[in-house]
C-alpha cells in the first residue's frame, strides 16, 4: 500500500511518549492515523489501519522477538520493518513509514 507523500520529515511524537507503554496512536490527518511502536531501543511507524478490513491494529498483540504485529478482529499478521502481509486473511501489506529520532523527538518520512 502506498500513500501520497511529500518526502518531508514530520515530527510526530517524543521518545517521553513511549516511556510507560510500547505503542502510541496519533492522528496526522483526518484518515490517516500512526501506530508508534517501540521495541527496545527500535521505534517502528505504522499506517493504524489492517490491510485486510481497515480495522485499527492499535489493540494489536505485538511479538518483539519477531517484530510483528498482530490484528485482533481477523489475526492477520504483519512485519513492521517491512509491513508484508504474514498471516491470511491479509495479503496485501501495510503501509510503514521511515523513522528518525533527533533530541528526543520521533519523525516520520511523509
Amino acid at each position: 500500500m502506498s500513500l501520497n507523500t511529500s518526502n518531508t520529515w514530520i515530527e510526530i511524537a517524543t521518545i517521553d511518549e513511549l516511556k510507560n507503554t510500547n505503542k502510541i496512536k496519533k492522528k496526522l490527518a483526518d484518515n490517516l492515523e500512526i501506530l508508534i511502536i517501540k521495541i527496545g531501543n527500535a521505534i517502528f511507524c505504522i499506517e493504524n489501519k489492517c490491510s485486510h478490513d481497515e480495522k485499527s491494529l492499535e489493540d494489536g498483540n505485538i511479538n518483539e522477538s519477531k517484530k510483528t504485529i498482530e490484528c485482533s478482529h481477523h489475526g492477520a499478521i504483519f512485519d513492521l520493518e517491512t509491513g508484508k502481509a504474514l498471516r491470511m486473511p491479509a495479503v496485501t501489506p501495510i503501509n510503514i513509514f521511515k523513522t528518525k529520532i533527533e533530541n528526543n523527538k520521533i519523525y516520520i518520512l511523509f
